[in-house]
């Protein structure tokens, strides 16, 4: 069973989750989740491996290098935690 931690374990991974869960059909790729957050590839690849491996995150490799990496609206708990999102921002 996930643990919160694993989803919401620093702040650049709860902003990056937040910017995908604000954008929920919008593709990304690493560098411009980078760009957007203001920090670098290899920040958003590193805190992007615990939201792909719960399922959180799909990530796909576009040639040899090109990361693109967008919400798994498949998952349940992707799922539920739009729901949450939505209903917290309404607040």
């Amino acid at each position: 069973m996930p643990k919160l931690v694993s989803v919401f374990a620093s702040k650049q991974q709860t902003r990056a989750l937040e910017l995908l869960l604000s954008n929920c059909s919008k593709v990304y790729s690493q560098a411009g989740l980078a760009r957007n957050m203001g920090c670098s590839a290899s920040t958003v690849s590193r805190i992007m491996k615990p939201l792909v491996e719960l399922g959180l995150v799909k990530m796909d490799t576009i040639g040899n290098q090109m990361k693109i990496l967008a919400l798994n609206m498949e998952n349940e708990r992707t799922k539920i935690l739009l729901e949450f999102y939505n209903k917290f921002k309404n607040l």
